[in-house]
């Protein structure tokens, strides 16, 4: 066997082993098991790009899918929609060039059709009612959170006070579950492309990640948010689920937008890191500064604030 195929048996060996480590960081250690299951991609993304063959991903994947099969049949369905479609399909955009924000788009849309195409087959063959499964187990979350501060010791005061939130919250998940499912599939394709990015180097060849501070939405998005709208005031409980998943998304979109104006200023103004990392902070604690920065984002469709001014000559 030549050098080539060695290195890439190396790469399976090592992607494969990464990937069951991450695996059990994420169903064993409580804080750190949330990243560690969004990085499980990480280790095909990387040595699929790394050996420049399509067989690594491919033999990683399937690897982990006999793994799971014969271990922790449990795992193996999420493994199979959060994880299989960004292994595989995020290196193989990035490859043909099209660009990381496209082939994050691309990879998050192929994620969701591949899950619309599971429930409907689930709906089908098995006759399974999807929306209900999805909301007793947004129900059973509900319950373990409020079951965890019971046990935290706090007052009768304090448990009322919370489960009168966490009432009002269940409900909103239960109509907002699709778009936070896919803003799900947004997050961890973003957090694998935004590490491959920082160990770039390492591939050696050339991938084209683009500058996040230039990242702007589609001028026409701004109908969708129009046509969501005025969707919320019909009387179709259907529809107006719909219209508010649909604002749910353009709201996150709009959000990373202004997000990119802000690091393209605080570039420009060359802003003390220390000041950056305060607003970073204080925006992670205060979930409505969203809004403010979303309200950026939506404004640059027509003030465009990133456009270079013109110097004229007198």
């Amino acid at each position: 066997m030549n050098s080539t195929g060695y290195g890439v048996i190396g790469a399976v060996v090592k992607g494969s082993l990464l990937t069951l480590a991450l695996f059990f960081l994420s169903r064993t250690i409580p804080l750190l098991g949330a990243i560690a299951a969004a990085l499980i991609p990480f280790p095909c993304i990387y040595y699929s790009l790394k050996s420049a063959a399509r067989v690594t991903g491919f033999a990683i994947v399937l690897l982990m899918v006999l793994f799971l099969a014969l271990v922790s049949q449990d795992s193996l369905l999420p493994y199979l929609v959060s994880s299989v479609a960004i292994s595989l399909l995020l290196p193989e955009f990035l490859v043909r060039g099209k660009g990381s924000t496209r082939a994050l788009l691309c990879t998050v849309g192929l994620n969701v059709l591949l899950l619309a195409v599971l429930a409907g087959f689930a709906v089908a063959v098995f006759n399974i009612d999807v929306d209900a499964r999805m909301r007793s187990i947004i129900h059973d979350s509900v319950v373990t959170v409020g079951e965890t501060y019971r046990q935290s010791g706090l007052s009768g005061q304090e448990l009322q006070a919370l489960k009168d939130g966490l009432q009002p919250l269940e409900k909103l998940l239960a109509k907002l579950y699709p778009s936070c499912i896919i803003l799900l599939f947004v997050v961890m394709a973003g957090i694998n492309l935004l590490l491959l990015k920082k160990v770039s180097g390492s591939l050696g060849r050339d991938i084209s990640f683009g500058i996040f501070s230039q990242y702007r939405n589609p001028d026409y998005l701004i109908w969708l948010v129009i046509l969501a709208g005025f969707t919320l005031l019909t009387d179709s409980v259907m529809l107006t689920n719909i219209a508010l998943n649909i604002l749910v998304v353009l709201y996150f979109l709009y959000f990373v937008q202004g997000l990119a104006i802000i690091v393209w200023y605080a570039t420009k103004k060359n802003l003390p890191r220390v000041l950056q990392g305060i607003f970073y902070v204080v925006l992670a604690l205060q979930p409505l500064l969203t809004a403010v920065v979303a309200v950026f984002g939506l404004a640059d469709l027509w003030v465009d604030i990133r456009a270079q001014k013109k110097i004229e000559n007198l």
